[in-house]
């Protein structure tokens, strides 16, 4: 009798094991019949347009002073006194120091060290007591009413570059600003290490605003035409092939493009695309070809 219901108590349970079992299955299977609702993603579009593009390159530079000159003592002596400062304008004929030659049993006057030329002072090498002679650098002058800027240029880029050629010059001293220079000088011979070759360029420094040692971006410009572009937002990089979407009918249909320059917060449309086509902006990254889409008009922003 013990036997006969443990063998009830499992047949029991493997009933409503297989019962379960049953439920699940039906439960799975009309889930699968049930039709899965379609993604739709809610996207804003925009035409592409045309507008004006300036083909230009840049290359790094360096300021440099126009010329520099170093003033020496014409007799041997002790310096007594420089008579200019770091920065001094020094004009031609000018004292800018004075040398004492007192030698044991002879009388001189003080030497007087003049410039021959005007610059400005950029450095004092000598204090007062040095003593010195016509090989000791007392200090160096350098011609800063126009500097030199000193780009290197990238082979493939210099047959754009002439003599007397306007460029553009940016100092990070001064963002924001731009000074005009003009190409004064092509190096005939390139770089063997990085193939470049440097270009010298004028630039008036009124003020002495730019000082010798400065870096300098320098751009010239090449051409300037009508571009197609479309919001940066509406390309999408996928396995390094450019793509855009085209609203298509209530749905995005993939299309790839030739990119070119990037102008602010567009970019250029070389290939690819027309102007009049919808171009899918907001929302282009998540989409898929053939996906459900529905254009929605952005919202004014209120202050």
């Amino acid at each position: 009798m013990k036997k006969v219901i443990i063998i009830l108590v499992l047949v029991l349970i493997l009933g409503f094991i297989g019962y379960r079992a049953y439920v699940n299955y039906a439960a799975k299977k009309k889930a699968a019949n049930q039709p899965v609702p379609q993604k739709i993603v809610a996207v804003e579009t925009a035409q592409p347009s045309t507008i004006n593009i300036v083909d230009s390159f840049h290359a790094s530079a360096n300021v440099q002073a126009d010329s520099e000159i170093t003033l020496y003592s014409k007799v041997m002596g002790k310096v007594v006194k420089n008579l200019v400062k770091m920065g001094s304008v020094v004009q031609p004929g000018q004292t800018v120091a004075i040398v004492s030659r007192d030698e044991v049993g002879f009388e001189f006057k003080d030497f007087e060290v003049k410039s021959d030329v005007k610059g400005v002072v950029s450095r004092l090498l000598q204090n007062p007591g040095a003593a010195v002679n016509p090989a000791v650098p007392l200090m160096t002058l350098v011609d800063i009413d126009r500097v030199k800027v000193m780009a290197s240029v990238d082979e493939k880029k210099i047959r754009f570059i002439k003599m007397g050629q306007a460029a553009q010059v940016d100092l990070e001293a001064y963002p924001g600003e731009t000074f005009k220079a003009q190409v004064t000088n092509i190096s005939p011979v390139a770089n063997p290490l990085n193939r470049t070759i440097d270009v010298e360029l004028s630039l008036p420094n009124p003020g002495y605003r730019i000082k010798p040692g400065m870096y300098a971006e320098v751009e010239w410009t090449t051409g300037r035409r009508r571009a197609l572009v479309v919001p940066l937002a509406a390309v999408v990089d996928r396995a390094g092939q450019k793509y855009v979407f085209l609203a298509d009918g209530g749905q995005a249909q993939i299309q790839p493009v030739t990119v070119g320059q990037v102008e602010g917060d567009v970019i250029e449309i070389l290939t690819g695309l027309q102007a009049g086509q919808q171009v899918v902006t907001t929302g282009a990254s998540q989409l898929n070809d053939k996906d459900k889409i529905k254009i929605i008009t952005p919202q004014p922003v209120r202050n």
